[in-house]
């Protein structure tokens, strides 16, 4: 049940709090977020200009007298040749920031210091967080031991230790798997963007916007398994997006490619962690929008056929959509049944041994997180995450006047701004029968309010897979910006991308880890009494 009352002594609490730290202990800092909202607001009345009926013309009867109807029946933009060389650069900029300073390549016995207190080092070296969970689980299945975090499904873990094979068991070896994960996702978002609108503009503002984000970065440079969900999340989007981009009249195995990659994708994000269900609720309206518009098509041109192309849909979609995720889920457990003496060739998945094993950590997940109950200084709530008002720090050290930190939270010119973006999104869809807006909305509502009516703790970065849809939401008000204003519009995206950017660098040192004087962190960084630096 949402509880409006804490919201509301909460959010009041929050804007006195800030008040109170401007007036009494001013700092620079206190007057940056009143520079991002004067920027904010001036991009969003540049916005609204851009997309109000123009003067002189009949564009305003024609908006009364002709209401487009919803329509889902989009066209894919496809990848050109002058995509490659910003895509390239993109990556390549942030695939350097991903790896500095990642951690140390020397082989590390992590054996004894995950399960002890980890020797003083440098603090790119130590394990934080949940890592100190999901590195020993992800040794413990290389070592065929009984894996300690069992909270969660076993495929994030299983990616960990892929990765300490292939690199070392270092602290680079056990993150630099996450750090690829988060580039991925900056070549996934930008060729969604490019199918979604058709801009190459369009598509590298976005990405840079992404990469830019507090978030995307911080997290996927941590050996968690927060990253590979999000990724596996965002492809399930893309490839249902891709899916329902299918030509209407393309022959029936036109679509089976994509709606088989999405099923696979959706699978494993829920391999990693169960909130990838919570992007199920999105695909799944997404798809039924789909299979009601293709029915309208087939009601209006009178062809034949609907039924049969249903029924084939339907048993493919069981196969891609609960099949094979299950079996992939099911045989993920392997590591739990080597761990207990049992063996593939021994007939282990066969086994009621094994099935009993594989169900009962089931229940177990289910009855820990329905049933948690904890305390952390850095938890918080959902409609916090909305506002960015309570990061939560992984890494807090202080030398002297030396210190160092990093932490989750958006970037509040992307979260600030990509919210606001959302409601346009919501007030295009009834507006413009936008379907685009609809179905980015129904992606960040399918990631967001599960988390409304959640009691157990929560931290910001539970709300990682919505700024997936927040950067879309911002690639449609460039999109429009454009096709409104051309020039004009594009400066306003390559403004918005350039301020996202500078924001990025000033708190850059706070992101990665670095030490920089206690000032620095006081006089610049802390924006609001919430922010913990």
């Amino acid at each position: 049940m949402i509880d409006f009352e804490h919201f509301k002594t909460g959010f009041l609490e929050l804007i006195s709090e800030y008040f109170a730290n401007m007036f009494v202990s001013p700092t620079p800092a206190v007057f940056f977020p009143y520079i991002v909202g004067f920027f904010l607001v001036f991009f969003f009345i540049r916005y609204y200009k851009a997309v109000k009926p123009q003067e002189g013309t009949a564009e305003w009867i024609t908006r009364k007298l002709s209401k487009p109807e919803l329509s889902f029946l989009f066209t894919r933009f496809p990848m050109e040749k002058k995509d490659i060389a910003p895509l390239l650069l993109i990556t390549a900029f942030f695939l350097i920031l991903a790896v500095f300073n990642l951690g140390g390549f020397n082989i590390v016995d992590v054996t004894n210091e995950i399960r002890e207190p980890a020797v003083e080092r440098t603090h790119f070296d130590n394990l934080y967080f949940d890592e100190v969970y999901h590195v020993r689980t992800a040794v413990e299945h290389l070592e065929n031991l009984n894996p300690y975090e069992i909270s969660h499904p076993p495929v994030g873990k299983e990616i960990i230790a892929a990765s300490i094979v292939i690199f070392g068991m270092s602290p680079f070896g056990w993150r630099i798997a996450g750090a690829v994960f988060g580039i991925l996702m900056l070549v996934v978002m930008y060729i969604f963007v490019k199918n979604m609108f058709g801009k190459t503009s369009v598509a590298a503002c976005a990405t840079l916007l992404f990469g830019f984000d507090f978030m995307r970065f911080v997290q996927t440079r941590l050996a968690t398994i927060d990253s590979f969900s999000v990724l596996f999340i965002l492809l399930a989007f893309f490839f249902m997006y891709r899916y329902m981009t299918t030509d209407k009249d393309a022959p029936f195995r036109s679509s089976l490619l994509s709606l088989a990659l999405c099923g696979i994708f959706f699978g494993l994000s829920v391999a990693v962690k169960w909130t990838g269900f919570y992007a199920g609720a999105g695909l799944f309206i997404m798809y039924c929008l789909r299979l009601a518009e293709l029915g309208a098509h087939y009601r209006s041109t009178k062809e034949p056929g609907y039924g049969k192309y249903l029924v084939k849909t339907l048993l493919f979609s069981l196969l891609f959509f609960i099949i094979l995720p299950s079996i992939v889920y099911y045989i993920s457990y392997i590591p739990y049944g080597t761990a207990r003496g049992m063996t593939v060739g021994g007939g282990m998945l066969w086994s009621r041994e094994f099935f009993d094993l594989v169900w009962s950590n089931q229940i177990f997940m289910f009855n820990y997180h329905s049933n948690l109950v904890a305390e952390h200084s850095f938890s918080s709530t959902w409609w916090q995450w909305i506002i960015n008002a309570r990061p939560i720090l992984y890494v807090h050290r202080t030398i002297g006047d030396l210190r160092a930190t990093f932490g989750a939270f958006g970037n509040p010119v992307i979260s600030w701004g990509g919210f606001i973006a959302m409601i346009i999104m919501a007030i295009r869809t009834f507006t413009h029968r936008d379907g685009k807006a609809l179905l980015i909305l129904i992606g960040y509502l399918s990631q967001l309010l599960p988390w409304v009516a959640v009691s157990r703790i929560v931290f910001a970065y539970h709300y990682f897979p919505s700024t997936l849809f927040l950067i879309l939401a911002l690639a449609h008000l460039f999109n429009t910006f454009i096709e409104r204003s051309n020039i004009s519009g594009q400066n306003a995206a390559y403004g918005y991308v350039t301020v996202s950017g500078l924001v990025f660098a000033l708190f850059y040192p706070s992101l990665s880890g670095m030490f920089i004087p206690v000032w620095y962190y006081k006089e610049l960084l802390k924006w609001f009494p919430s922010w913990p630096f």
